[in-house]
């Protein structure tokens, strides 16, 4: 799962790709960039799911 670094939000999406490689912008926030967190909730302490 992807996490913007700003605001922690889920909800971002991929805006352009390609040779200059990938930019993604948050809903939340509005953070634009190249920079995105990618996060494995089944190896992470204390997840989204309550496990």
């Amino acid at each position: 799962m992807f996490r913007c670094p700003s605001c922690g939000s889920s909800e971002v999406y991929r805006v352009a790709g390609g040779c200059l490689g990938e930019l993604y912008r948050c809903k939340k926030c509005g953070y634009t960039g190249a920079f995105i967190v990618e996060v494995d909730y089944d190896r992470a302490p204390g997840n989204e799911r309550g496990e």
